[in-house]
């Protein structure tokens, strides 16, 4: 197979994902149910807390409690609803992309869609195509919560502010990459599950089987901390305080990570009878 047929393949299987989140039902009730998500955080969280943030008095505050944490720079935001939202993201969306991408390749292979897909295609290009759309997918709904995010902003503000859009655009590059191990971590699952329901039930367990079998062994063996840095998301408390281009720096190991992830879902998927 050519690289520009396999490259078409996967772009194939992308744009089926993005047209399941704008031409189906489902897809447009995971927008609505993302919209009344991000209205009830953005409306009753951020909107109140970005004006604590700007008290002299609470910047005082942080910067003498969590001065040695690096949590003081959160201040240097361009806007403090950008600083609540980047906080806020960097927990929740790696919990919802394990629900929203749970179902990549699980259901189509119970109906037995993925059968007539192989025959014209390889199970790499399904893997990947599926795996891309998902991002895209995400990428979108990142998009539209942060549009909404400087919207307020600019309400508060009465103007546009050039260099928050900058940040915006940091946000959503670093939140895809966060996003990119959970969702990879799904492919797994969804690949050897015979349903949506089974695949997110093996990834929390084996997320939460993971995380205590490393703390035991780190409360054994204090040398071993260093393994819990290839957890996905691990990087996530290392992402809060930073700000700028540099903190794409942070992104080798869950780009290492998703590699690694998919690399073992093709390898179910080669191995499963459709």
């Amino acid at each position: 197979m050519s690289i520009m047929l396999f490259l078409r393949q996967i772009w194939l299987f992308s744009q089926v994902e993005l047209s399941r989140l704008w031409l189906t039902r489902r897809g447009l009730m995971t927008l609505a149910a993302t919209a009344v998500i991000w209205f009830v955080l953005l409306r009753y969280a951020i909107a109140p807390a970005s004006e604590i943030m700007q008290e002299p008095n609470f910047q005082k505050t942080l910067t003498a409690a969590f001065g040695m944490l690096g949590l003081h720079q959160l201040l240097n935001w361009p806007a403090p609803e950008l600083t609540l939202y980047w906080m806020l993201s960097l927990i929740l969306l790696p919990l919802l992309s394990l629900v929203f991408t749970a179902n990549q390749l699980s259901s189509d292979a119970a109906r037995g869609t993925l059968r007539f897909i192989s025959l014209r295609s390889s199970r790499s290009a399904i893997v990947l195509g599926r795996f891309c759309g998902q991002l895209l997918v995400q990428l979108c709904l990142i998009v539209l919560s942060l549009a909404a995010t400087l919207t307020l902003s600019s309400l508060r503000l009465g103007a546009i502010d050039w260099q928050a859009i900058e940040a915006a655009l940091l946000i959503s590059c670093n939140l895809l990459i966060v996003l990119m191990p959970f969702t990879a971590l799904m492919a797994v699952f969804s690949a050897w599950a015979r349903s949506s329901r089974l695949a997110l039930s093996l990834a929390i367990v084996s997320l939460g089987l993971t995380f205590g079998l490393l703390s035991w062994l780190i409360h054994h063996q204090p040398a071993a901390s260093f393994l819990l840095q290839y957890m996905p998301g691990a990087q996530i408390w290392q992402l809060i305080p930073t700000q700028g281009w540099q903190s794409l720096q942070l992104a080798v190991v869950p780009l290492a990570q998703t590699a690694v992830l998919l690399l073992i879902a093709q390898q179910i998927l080669s191995r499963r009878a459709l």
